[in-house]
């Protein structure tokens, strides 16, 4: 843990911290049954989700948003792993969304196109259902990313967008979204008209106190909830781990 970290906890944090994410495992998990939830997967990830869904005083927390300070920080990461272990202690269906336009990533995660999803969605008007996929025989659902011809996140409407994932809300239990860092342009107003709260995620090796009581202030800025911050704790790239 940095030293800047720690004086964080000490000086300024008010919000829960919850707890570092070591690396993660190099096999892959095995098939989810559908109806079947999954042995709970040990380590962090596991307490993560607990202490968000399981063990929260607001037992309504169901949709979430995860985000780094930086690109590098893991945000992505930390959410396709919390989905797949949501996926896994729940008996209920969960959505987890890359709504990282100009940079998706989690399609790679979790072994899917990007041909289609969330940019297509919103541009045709048409429910984000329509372009879920499946993950394996499992409760958990990926809305890629979607079509990247335009490239940028401006070429979004915020409006379609909030309507997008509030329809998806609509249609499952629990909807995990990856968004952009806060070092990026982003849509935090209109992801502020859907989610429960938000994740911050700061990379071990580079966090500094004032990176992220600067990310908890745009969050407030924007009326997101924080929920707490993860520790990303990462030596190797999760995509990499995963496709192997």
């Amino acid at each position: 843990m940095s030293k800047n970290f720690e004086l964080l906890r000490r000086t300024g944090w008010g919000e829960e911290y919850l707890d570092g994410i070591p690396s993660p495992d190099h096999t892959k998990p095995r098939p989810i049954p559908r109806g079947q939830p999954a042995p709970r997967p040990a380590g962090q990830i596991s307490a993560l989700v607990q202490k968000l869904f399981q063990r929260s005083a607001d037992p309504l927390i169901r949709c979430v948003v995860f985000l780094g300070c930086t690109e590098t920080s893991g945000g992505s990461s930390v959410c396709a792993r919390t989905a797949l272990a949501l996926a896994g202690q729940v008996g209920e269906r969960v959505c987890v969304v890359d709504a990282k336009l100009e940079n998706p990533s989690l399609h790679r995660f979790f072994g899917k196109d990007n041909l289609t999803g969330l940019r297509d969605a919103i541009e045709h008007s048409r429910p984000g259902e329509n372009y879920v996929k499946q993950v394996e025989e499992s409760t958990l659902w990926l809305l890629p990313s979607g079509s990247q011809e335009k490239g940028v996140f401006a070429g979004v409407s915020a409006r379609g967008l909030t309507s997008c994932l509030t329809a998806l809300r609509s249609e499952f239990p629990y909807v995990l979204i990856d968004a952009p860092p806060l070092n990026r342009k982003s849509a935090l107003p209109a992801l502020a008209q859907v989610t429960d709260g938000a994740v911050l995620v700061v990379d071990a090796s580079g966090v500094t106190a004032d990176t992220a009581l600067k990310g908890r202030s745009r969050l407030r800025a924007s009326n997101i909830r924080l929920l707490g911050m993860v520790l990303n704790q990462e030596e190797s790239s999760l995509f990499q781990n995963r496709r192997n």
